[in-house]
């Protein structure tokens, strides 16, 4: 198990100018329908606001059906948003016509979660990491696209003999990081990691930690990091964004949403990750949510949370809680009374 501390030897500055930077982003999906009914509408994705500094990381983290998958496939340029606006250095990619947001968006690439389902089996290790390079990098040899490939491979611990395989003949964790070669073999800015572990060892999991902590330190990437389990998210993370049913509920830097979380879901989450010492694991006494998480196509009314909230009021049903700096506290929270 992954304890639960934030792991990154400093802080690293801020820029100015983030390097993606998204504004009331938000994906609606039409459900059903016939003649005789209007389709159901899931509000996947709603109003999220998040900044990516260059050369960090933020993850985003929730429970399974809180919208962070979307979010990052709408970020990647996979699905397209609703509305909102995602700026990539400035530059509204929502905004461009097909093939400049092309074009722009090469900068941004991704890791899925399941490694073997995101590898085309019919291709050799080389050839789906070199694939990239011959799509947009059409000016260099073959041999250069080759040794390149071959090159970030080795980088990733994948030795040229493995790299003639099929990707069958790896294992999980060495079909991950095929995966994490061929999203930075194009020198890429920003990597969306979309769970990338969660399929994987924890043995397994710590190394991709690692070696994606490593990358960051020598090529200057930044990343995305999505995942349910706030235990690894803590282990990587530069910034957390808390997603609870398509909105950010809390959002700061890492150290201050795991050693100072504010927001009652939040705390829940910190308080479900196991502590690595069997004597303050048995003595403490967690928060535990209670009810069930309510249908995305019906939202409750104000907060979305105030049906499995210890600390809902008559307002929270009212009124919807900005994500806001509160009081003295360093991370906006979107809680009337955290």
């Amino acid at each position: 198990m992954l304890s639960l501390v934030h792991s990154n030897d400093s802080i690293k500055p801020r820029s100015e100018i983030p390097l993606l930077e998204t504004s009331d982003l938000t994906k609606t999906y039409s459900i059903g329908g016939g003649m005789f009914y209007e389709p159901l509408q899931l509000q996947a994705v709603s109003g999220v606001s998040i900044r990516v500094e260059k050369g960090r990381t933020l993850g985003i983290v929730g429970e399974s059906g809180c919208g962070k998958s979307t979010l990052s496939r709408m970020l990647a340029g996979l699905t397209p948003p609703t509305s909102g606006s995602i700026l990539l250095d400035g530059c509204d990619v929502t905004g461009l016509p097909n093939a400049e947001r092309k074009r722009v968006l090469r900068d941004v690439q991704m890791v899925f979660q399941s490694p073997y389902s995101s590898l085309n089996p019919r291709m050799r290790v080389a050839e789906i990491v070199r694939e990239p390079l011959d799509v947009h990098m059409r000016s260099l040899s073959k041999k250069e696209r080759d040794e390149r490939a071959l090159s970030i491979l080795n980088r990733v611990g994948i030795s040229r003999e493995m790299a003639r395989r099929y990707p069958h003949q790896l294992s999980g964790g060495q079909q991950q990081r095929v995966g994490i070669a061929r999203a930075l073999v194009s020198e890429v800015r920003l990597v969306i990691c979309d769970e990338p572990v969660s399929a994987l060892d924890v043995s397994v999991q710590a190394q991709v930690i690692n070696l994606l902590r490593e990358l960051q330190r020598s090529l200057g990437v930044a990343y995305i990091f999505v995942s349910h389990d706030l235990a690894v998210v803590a282990n990587i993370s530069d910034d957390i964004a808390v997603m609870y049913l398509g909105k950010v509920v809390e959002y700061g830097r890492a150290e201050d949403v795991l050693q100072r979380p504010r927001h009652p879901y939040t705390q829940a989450l910190v308080d479900s990750a196991n502590i690595p010492d069997p004597v303050l694991e048995k003595s403490r006494k967690p928060r535990i949510l209670t009810g069930e998480i309510p249908r995305p196509t019906d939202p409750p009314s104000g907060c979305r949370f105030r049906t499995r909230c210890w600390m809902a009021q008559d307002r929270c049903a009212v009124e919807v809680p900005a994500l806001v700096r509160r009081g003295n506290s360093p991370q906006a929270v979107a809680c009337h009374f955290a």
